[in-house]
């Protein structure tokens, strides 16, 4: 449909500059009349203005038939493929254009004149086609080619071009006549060129700046398509870590759960009170265990007093199972006690073992988390001996979002969120291009 309705665009337009072979023949007389008053009052200003005129009518009454050549073979000549194909098809503009100078003359008794500017003008709708591969709209393309038409229109008012086959219809003969007359041929030749070269010019220019702003539109299509598919791998990342968490915090919660419904079963097998007692105490910290876990998971604020050897005992079943292999954990004596949000300080560290696995997916190298007491606080650290980081991505480090990888760029930022920010702790990053990195937690020992 779209193709029909492009084909009788053409067809219209090429009916539209045959009716202008006539319709405009009033205009025709009008300059003639003019040139006469200018050869008899020497003004050669004048004269230049009605160069403008003509040049400008001639460019006008074929503007329709170029168009009309260039939307048919847009419409059915390929801007790609073959060469062969396609140079079939430019005997479109090359037989249509013609064919209509000669009708003309034939119903209007006009006499087009079909010379060099006519063949260059010819060139310029082929020219055109080529640049089909860019969009633009119609109205762009047609006033680029308006440009490129009236500036080989000057061409016809040069005198010494003539005898080249430039400008022999009767009102640019008429024009060159009336400057030879008022000696101006110089004049007109020097007007006429320069227009000529502006005119050029400027189409040149517009048809760049159709293929640049082409370029650049696909450029930032191609980029927003980029951007889309990190956000979207982003969020694909950001769901997996969710589920496993989710999953991790499931199990933390099961196991409890587990002791309890063992614990129940033997209550019922039993009749010695005193196993009963001990059984209903088991039960009660297992459940105490449960709510501690979730009063962590609802509210960040929650802390418990526990050993830093607990905390790695968390740590190591939080980051354990064939997902988190080539994690080595390197735990030293003496551990200080430390008062934390168990759940959201073992999913900030965890992110940062999470990341260190990425560092070195492609080596096969393990990531170390080596825990010591420091002086009364208890310091960890996670090394890998990835790739290393530049001094450009250090300085983006731990803003939210920002990730060299398709992840949510969420980590880092969490997870400096939760140890200084919530517990007061320290976090910094040790790394250099080639050389792995080292990642340092330091938190307070004791009752804070």
């Amino acid at each position: 449909m779209a193709k029909r309705r492009q084909t009788a665009i053409g067809i219209a337009l090429l009916l539209t500059g045959i009716a202008l072979g006539y319709g405009l023949r009033f205009v025709d007389l009008r300059i003639v009349y003019a040139l006469r008053s200018v050869i008899a009052g020497e003004d050669s200003g004048r004269l230049l203005l009605l160069a403008t005129e003509v040049t400008g009518l001639n460019a006008l009454r074929v503007l329709p038939l170029y168009m009309g050549a260039f939307v048919l073979m847009e419409q059915w000549v390929p801007v790609t493929g073959p060469f062969s194909r396609r140079a079939a098809g430019y005997g479109i503009p090359v037989l249509l254009v013609p064919a209509s100078y000669w009708l003309i003359r034939i119903l209007f008794q006009t006499p087009y004149d079909f010379g060099v500017p006519a063949m260059l003008s010819l060139l310029g709708v082929i020219g055109m086609h080529l640049l089909s591969q860019f969009p633009q709209g119609l109205f762009w393309k047609a006033a680029t080619f308006g440009m490129f038409s009236f500036g080989w229109q000057w061409l016809g008012l040069v005198p010494g071009l003539t005898r080249y086959g430039f400008g022999n219809g009767d009102l640019s003969i008429d024009v060159k006549n009336a400057a030879a007359f008022l000696g101006q041929e110089a004049l007109l030749a020097r007007w006429s060129s320069l227009s000529c070269a502006v005119f050029v010019s400027i189409a040149v220019t517009m048809a760049k700046f159709m293929v640049d702003y082409s370029n650049h539109v696909d450029l930032l299509r191609r980029h927003q398509a980029q951007q889309l598919e990190m956000r979207q791998a982003a969020l694909r990342n950001l769901e997996i870590r969710s589920r496993a968490e989710m999953q991790r915090l499931v199990h933390d919660l099961k196991t409890p759960l587990t002791t309890i419904q063992g614990l129940v079963s033997l209550i019922g097998m039993t009749q010695d009170k005193a196993k009963t007692a001990e059984y209903v105490a088991r039960v009660e910290q297992a459940v105490d265990r449960m709510d501690r876990i979730i009063s962590e998971i609802l509210y960040p604020e929650t802390r418990r007093h526990v050993s830093g050897a607990e905390l790695v005992r968390f740590l190591r079943s939080h980051v354990s199972g064939v997902h988190w292999s080539g994690v080595r954990f390197d735990v030293g004596e003496d551990l200080p006690d430390v008062e934390v949000n168990v759940v959201r300080m073992t999913r900030a560290v965890a992110n940062l073992i999470q990341n260190a696995r990425e560092a070195v997916q492609d080596t096969g190298a393990p990531v170390v988390v080596r825990v010591r007491n420091d002086a009364g606080k208890l310091r960890i650290e996670v090394i890998d001996g990835g790739p290393g980081i530049s001094r450009e991505v250090m300085d983006q480090l731990f803003t939210p979002g920002f990730s060299t990888k398709e992840s949510s760029g969420l980590g880092l930022s969490f997870a400096r969120e939760v140890i200084a920010e919530e517990h007061g702790g320290s976090l910094e990053v040790y790394s250099k291009p080639g050389e792995g990195t080292t990642i340092v937690v330091e938190l307070m020992g004791g009752v804070q």
